[in-house]
């Protein structure tokens, strides 16, 4: 299983930051390579977006359900590919660092199921990390210039 996690202070409050990761919509855009999603419940959406694997080119088509908001500081989610096989799940969290700044973390694991994703799962840990890091830190970013 690929593990990404990424930590990063956020010159916002932690209800600003509660805000913005409570609303998909806000976030999804931000997923690198992201090309669309369709919100179906409070729950459960569905994203497309292109990734880089080793030489290799895909579009993703995914199943995102919010497992649990822990208002101020938590969302968790569960990926399901649709097009590919993967599972995995991630979390925002966020901790006040002061009234003005707050550190926010990031998390992403994913476990490719397909056989070419075992046979390049070096290159696929990689990318999750590396995907961890630019969505945390684009996150981080947006919340700023919104507050």
């Amino acid at each position: 299983m690929a593990k990404g996690m990424h930590q990063i202070d956020v010159d916002a409050s932690r209800a600003n930051v509660w805000e913005f990761i409570r609303d998909m919509n806000a976030w999804a855009p931000l997923v690198p390579g992201y090309k669309g999603h369709t919100i179906l419940s409070d729950v459960h959406s569905t994203w497309t977006f292109t990734i880089h694997y080793g030489v290799m080119r895909k579009k993703l088509h995914v199943n995102v359900l919010i497992t649990e908001w822990k208002e101020p500081t938590k969302v968790k989610f569960t990926l399901n590919g649709i097009n590919q096989h993967f599972t995995g799940e991630g979390f925002f969290n966020s901790q006040e660092v002061n009234d003005r700044t707050s550190r926010m973390t990031g998390s992403l694991e994913i476990e490719a199921t397909s056989s070419i994703g075992k046979l390049l799962q070096s290159t696929f840990d990689k990318m999750v990390i590396d995907l961890t890091k630019e969505l945390t830190e684009a996150v981080g970013r947006a919340i700023e210039k919104k507050s």
